[in-house]
């Protein structure tokens, strides 16, 4: 019985460790939640800009809130969601949303979201990665 004990002590620590929330490694100090609007897209080596905002239309915009939890507008529609990041600057999302017709610009931005699989964050900039090193830029509005 008292082999048992640190055993089991030891156990419960490696799982306590292991069960701790997300992992997140930052070069920056800035912190990923918060409220995000997309600038720029990169697709094989083409910047392609943030148009401007016809009647009717929203910025297209990330709020990564604690727990994970994930909100967003497209072009033309309210999005919610999760998303979890590990190490190695790691990062998948998911969820859904309204579904009203986008923009093209919209339609870029939506297509591109499931298939992010890491991100990079300095300062007030946040970049996507997806697609065989394609980008979406965001900059920090809140």
């Amino acid at each position: 019985m008292q082999k048992i004990t640190p055993l089991l002590t030891l156990l419960f620590g490696i799982f306590a460790l292991l069960s701790c929330g997300k992992t997140t490694t930052i070069s920056s100090n800035m912190e990923l939640t918060g409220k995000w609007e997309l600038q720029s897209i990169v697709q094989n080596s083409d910047t392609i800009q943030k148009p401007a905002l016809a009647k009717g239309q929203m910025p297209i915009s990330l709020i990564f809130k604690e727990k994970g939890e994930l909100e967003g507008t497209t072009s033309t529609n309210i999005l919610t969601g999760f998303y979890e990041t590990a190490q190695q600057n790691t990062i998948q999302m998911g969820g859904g949303g309204t579904e009203r017709a986008e923009t093209q610009w919209g339609n870029l931005f939506v297509n591109a979201l499931p298939n992010v699989n890491l991100y990079d964050l300095k300062m007030n900039r946040l970049v996507l990665y997806y697609e065989n090193n394609n980008q979406m830029i965001f900059s920090r509005v809140q």
